[in-house]
């Protein structure tokens, strides 16, 4: 059967069905050329089986394929790696930054200052061995050395409590990302099984999977059926249509993220990664070289006085309280001594005299625990004196404030480069789409316009009939 004008016009309201479709997908691409997270959807159209007929093979004209999204999972992949490494980094960062604000450093306020005050009231006693006023001095400056301790001390605490609050909100925060996955992943499955695609859904399955980049360094494995598992570090998190919950256990100053399967993030990446970074690994440095600061200091002082003679005659005293043993003092912990807090007299600036009495004039222990200010010791100390301690704690804070900082700004140009290649797939642009616009316009007008000739040819054929 030769064609026939029917067929003509089979083809012709297929191809006004089509450019109606795309100009609908375009005026949608417009509408959110500004919607964070949309992905560029475009119409896959492909020529209909033709039919076999004596002529030859004619067409049928268009068909949709498909509604599709502008999507690179290797651009997906690499914005995501870099997002984690940035989020984290970030978060070190910030954690960090609040550790070296607690030191007060560089200033007068500081607790090296602070020390160096304690050490100074040390030679004033010196020079005045016998002065109440003096010595009333010396224990303001003790005092206020131990209570700078405290307040470094709390500083960490404070830091390690933001760490661990932290990884409580982001565990939660990434079991309500899991969930929007797996759910997205159902719809998704039950769209596409039914024949339909869902690239609107898939943005928003990816914007989930964006922000839980921050939080962990995931994975994505796309399957078959339109859905997408998730792991991190090998560890399954989503798996089609079920997600696992996370929650953080804690254990012997030991903080880690499980599924519930039991099993342990290892390797977490993202904000996760980082606040177990700062808990298991910075903060413990800093704190026991702020201990071992503190025992020094204890150690070295007790060291000197215990060998003097105060002016109420005491002998033996320690200046710093370590009755539970210097071996469990710590920065949060040190105080005078309480004889020292009760009477200032029960310091001693010098040693006994030959029969074992006080010596108005002797500063011998003032001299010599003056000098611990240039001197090193052994012990906590390891050989230095607690002022290149404290230094040496100072800038072990500040390098890993520095790196951090370094490491921000190397993460946030990947991060930036990722996302403009990434952007320039998947961005709407504005100009392009309104020249397909009028591309589609066109077509749609020329497939009218083949309406319009074959009525033409109809009412030519019914005219000669």
């Amino acid at each position: 059967m030769p064609s026939s004008l029917f067929g003509i016009l089979n083809n012709a309201r297929a191809g006004m069905a089509a450019q109606q479709l795309q100009l609908e997908v375009a005026s949608h691409n417009l509408a959110n050329a500004n919607t964070e997270g949309y992905s560029r959807q475009r119409v896959e159209l492909s020529a209909r089986r033709p039919l076999f007929m004596p002529e030859g093979m004619l067409g049928t004209g268009v068909g949709v394929m498909d509604i599709s999204r502008s999507r690179d999972a290797l651009l997906d992949r690499q914005v995501r790696s870099s997002t984690s490494d940035l989020m984290g980094d970030q978060m070190r960062f910030n954690l960090l930054s609040e550790v070296e604000t607690s030191f007060g450093e560089p200033g007068g306020s500081g607790l090296g200052a602070t020390l160096d005050a304690f050490y100074s009231a040390w030679s004033d006693l010196a020079n005045d061995p016998t002065g109440i006023g003096t010595r009333n001095v010396l224990v303001q400056r003790g005092q206020l050395l131990t209570e700078h301790l405290q307040h470094v001390s709390s500083g960490l605490d404070t830091v390690r409590t933001t760490a661990i609050n932290q990884l409580s909100a982001d565990a939660t925060r990434a079991n309500q990302l899991l969930g929007e996955v797996a759910r997205l992943n159902r719809e998704i499955v039950a769209a596409q099984s039914a024949g339909n695609s869902a690239p609107d859904l898939g943005d928003q399955r990816d914007r989930a999977l964006d922000a839980l980049s921050g939080l962990l360094d995931i994975e994505v494995h796309p399957q078959p059926r339109g859905d997408v598992n998730v792991t991190v570090g090998g560890i399954s998190v989503v798996d089609g249509v079920s997600a696992e919950s996370l929650s953080v256990s804690a254990g012997a100053g030991t903080w880690s993220i499980q599924t519930d399967a039991g099993f342990a993030l290892t390797a977490p990446g993202g904000t996760v990664g980082a606040a177990l970074r700062v808990l298991h690994d910075d903060l413990p440095a800093f704190r026991t070289a702020l201990d071992d600061l503190a025992r020094g200091i204890a150690e070295t002082v007790n060291a000197a006085h215990s060998g003097g003679t105060s002016p109420n005659g005491a002998t033996g005293l320690d200046f710093f309280d370590v009755s539970g043993g210097l071996a469990n003092v710590t920065a949060g912990t040190l105080s005078l001594d309480a004889a020292i807090l009760a009477d200032a007299d029960n310091v001693a600036a010098g040693t006994a005299d030959g029969g074992g009495g006080y010596q108005p004039g002797a500063n011998d222990v003032a001299l010599a625990i003056a000098g611990l200010r240039t001197t090193g010791s052994a012990g906590y100390l390891a050989g230095g004196t607690a002022g290149e301690a404290y230094r040496g704690l100072v800038a072990q804070v500040g390098l890993a404030v520095s790196g951090a900082s370094t490491d921000v700004a190397a993460g946030e140009t990947l991060r930036t480069a990722a996302l403009q290649r990434r952007e320039s797939l998947v961005g709407v642009s504005t100009d392009e789409e309104l020249v397909s616009v009028i591309q589609f316009q066109a077509a749609y007008a020329a497939s009218a316009r083949i309406v319009n000739v074959v009525d033409e040819m109809l009412q030519t054929l019914l005219s000669i009939a």
